[in-house]
């Protein structure tokens, strides 16, 4: 049995870009929170988070399989 698609609107780190959202720009600018991906490797801090879409097509994310990808509760 296949596992379902882990998709971004799903996982914990995600932040919808609702400005962005009602303007009619759809999920282009949706965030992704997670500190792994998205700290600082020198100070440490995490700042604003990385767009989703990249973090899923390019290495260093979570990829297509969602490696870094944790459901929501």
């Amino acid at each position: 049995m296949t596992e379902p698609v882990k998709l971004c609107k799903d996982c914990v780190w995600y932040k919808k870009s609702w400005f962005d959202h009602l303007i009619g720009s759809g999920d282009r600018y949706d965030m992704c929170l997670n500190p792994v991906l998205s700290e600082n490797l020198v100070t440490g801090k995490v700042k604003g988070g990385r767009l989703c879409y990249t973090m899923r097509l390019y290495s260093g994310g979570c990829g297509h399989d969602g490696e870094y990808w944790e459901a929501r509760k």
